[in-house]
């Protein structure tokens, strides 16, 4: 059975949405493992570059395998930058993927922060996916610019992004918002140090933080190599719980 029709199944999709749905809540980041068919080459590419980015940047022991990330909301909506543009869709669209349910560890979302969260990402609702920020990514790393972007040769645009790099934002700017005060630390917020049980003395004094358009999914799914700012709560695969 293809995933067409696995989803026109609709006792499964149903009981999948009810599984996650006991689990889930507002401001929880999911990641994905991304599928395609074989004649779909600009998903093949983008799927391809980020799993090489993630392995060679964070090492094989990580989890690099996720190629996509969204922001959750509700049933109705999960903010997700995608080919061919960012959009909200519905868990019963996604909920049979391969999937993971991450956390914010460090602070409690309440009512306002989501809000802010909401907001920022129907900002970003109807911009294009940016493929060249994607190689950018690749070609910065290549260049020795590890967890930077300093190089933009393809930069389409100032809100055009990957879907990491759109659900960075909106927590970033959650933080410069709501939560930053005059005592925080200036400038980034998440993945933004280094772990030293993870990492050499020498990485960490080469670290200079993770630029937001250097963001990947493996990131939110490798947190406990950062400050650890997000858990996993939950893997979901097929619409059956598989962790914990």
């Amino acid at each position: 059975m293809n995933a067409k029709q696995e989803y026109r199944n609709r006792e499964l999709v149903n009981n999948a949405c009810e599984s996650i749905l006991n689990i889930i809540q507002p401001g929880d980041v999911i990641t994905q493992v991304g599928t395609h068919r074989w004649w779909q080459l600009a998903d093949l590419f983008v799927h391809k570059a980020i799993q090489w980015y993630q392995r060679k940047l964070l090492g094989s022991d990580a989890n690099w395998k996720d190629t996509h990330t969204m922001l959750y909301f509700d049933k109705m909506n999960t903010f997700s930058v995608e080919l061919p543009r960012a959009t909200l869709k519905p868990l019963q669209e996604y909920c049979l993927s391969n999937l993971s349910i991450y956390r914010l560890h460090q602070v409690e979302l309440t009512t306002e922060y989501i809000e802010t969260l909401r907001q920022t990402a129907l900002d970003l609702v109807g911009e294009n996916y940016d493929l060249g920020q994607a190689l950018d990514i690749a070609i910065n790393f290549i260049m020795g610019y590890d967890h930077q972007r300093r190089l933009k040769i393809f930069d389409l645009g100032r809100k055009k992004k990957v879907c990491s790099v759109g659900v960075r934002v909106a927590f970033e700017h959650l933080y410069q918002a709501r939560i930053k005060t005059k005592d925080s630390p200036s400038g980034k917020w998440l993945f933004d140090s280094l772990n030293p049980e993870k990492w050499s003395a020498k990485a960490i004094d080469k670290f200079d933080g993770t630029d937001v358009e250097a963001t990947a999914p493996a990131h939110f799914a490798n947190s406990n190599l950062f400050s650890r700012e997000f858990e996993l709560v939950a893997r979901f695969n097929g619409g059956k719980q598989i962790f914990p």
